[in-house]
């Protein structure tokens, strides 16, 4: 361990040390985290003489994903833009695609981010040849509506890996397949993916004007944009601290999960119920520091949340953690950081939930951030890396 230490100091870096140090390597022997940090790669492959490849690290999922997803993705979304514009292929075709976002739907809600990219982009691929070659009018328009919710997905995964370049991108193709598709609830649903990338790119004024898009794109109750965009709505008007905005979009959000029924309440990117709208409230009442409510709505969100849905669960979680810092308790601010992130490997993490881990921690004051229970913090939360916002 000494020699790792050297070895991160050769690069201008800090390296973790003491009890930091022995539990990280602890995970790395365990097999129950990888190398994920570039700086403690390079500084294995400065110990042992041996290429990063060799040593392992070249085949990290994570890896491959930000090797290859920037020049992939963009290609591909100018070839699914020229195919979208152009004039299928048998009805049972059609219904394999319609059955088969609906499963990426469901599978957005427990399966990573980078995993779920790399099919949803080689299926892109697929639909646009698909689409080339369909002469079916009605046939087209169903595919389109496809083309258009997997571009949905592509907007939802894309945000939750906190790639804002490659997500407005895909926003104004999104835009497009929504529009040709001529389906209000779609769009509507389109709508919302695309509010809640701009609120997590911490553009609120456009995250509030394009929530409210979706909510009046709704083709009426029932569709599950609505709610979506709703509750978003209200946690962007709660980071800007306006309560009586917020109170009336949750108030929204409350009336039109109320009107939801069947698979509009399944657990699926396509679905919006009970447990989702509990997260975004205690979302919204922890921006206020409304402390009681956050609690409680959070509660009901970790009752309610299937154990598989680790984005909501995570979210929820680190909401808690920053409770407890306007609270002022660290130690137990830092126990639940600990303990969400630990709960989740690398691929899940990257993006968003641990963009939250270090937003919570900043909200500490210097002081608070160099208790011990703190510092043990930093070899989990990995730190902001340029390439996950290309």
């Amino acid at each position: 361990m000494r020699r790792f230490e050297a070895a991160v100091l050769e690069q201008g870096e800090q390296s973790p040390t003491g009890a930091s140090l022995k539990r990280m390597f602890a995970y790395w022997e365990s097999g129950q985290r990888s190398v994920s940090v570039p700086v403690y790669r390079r500084a294995f492959v400065a110990i042992y003489g041996q290429s990063a490849e060799v040593l392992g690290f070249e085949t990290a999922s994570s890896d491959v994903a930000e090797r290859s997803v920037p020049s992939d993705l963009e290609a591909l979304r100018r070839d699914l833009d020229r195919a979208l514009r152009v004039n299928t292929s048998s009805e049972l075709v059609v219904d394999d695609w319609e059955q088969l976002v609906e499963r990426y739907g469901r599978a957005t809600r427990d399966r990573p981010a980078a995993l779920l990219l790399a099919d949803l982009s080689d299926d892109l691929g697929q639909l646009q040849t698909t689409l080339t070659g369909t002469r079916s009018a009605i046939g087209r328009r169903r595919l389109v509506r496809v083309g258009a919710q997997m571009s949905g997905l592509m907007l939802l995964t894309l945000v939750k890996l906190d790639n804002r370049t490659a997500f407005r991108r895909w926003a104004r193709t999104a835009r497009v397949a929504s529009a040709e598709a001529g389906d209000p609830s779609t769009q509507s649903w389109m709508l919302a993916q695309e509010a809640y990338g701009h609120f997590y790119s911490n553009d609120l004024s456009e995250a509030i004007t394009v929530a409210t898009q979706a909510q009046e794109a709704s083709s009426g109750p029932g569709g599950v944009g609505a709610p979506l965009a709703a509750a978003l709505e209200a946690r962007a008007y709660a980071v800007i601290g306006d309560k009586q905005a917020t109170r009336s979009a949750l108030g929204r959000a409350e009336e039109f999960v109320s009107h939801l029924s069947g698979e509009a309440l399944v657990p699926s990117a396509f679905g919006y119920n009970e447990a989702q709208l509990a997260f975004h409230a205690g979302s919204a009442y922890t921006r206020l520091r409304e402390l009681p409510a956050a609690f409680a709505a959070q509660e009901r969100a970790l009752t309610l949340c299937a154990p598989g849905d680790y984005t909501d669960r995570a979210m929820t979680r680190l909401d808690r953690a920053a409770c407890f810092v306007a609270g002022g308790d660290i130690t137990a601010s830092a126990q639940e950081i600990a303990g969400t992130l630990l709960g989740l490997d690398d691929e899940q993490r990257r993006g968003i939930i641990d963009g939250r881990a270090r937003e919570v921690i900043g909200e500490m004051t210097a002081k608070q951030r160099h208790l011990p229970v703190v510092r043990e913090l930093h070899d989990l939360v990995r730190p902001t890396r340029e390439e996950d916002h290309q």
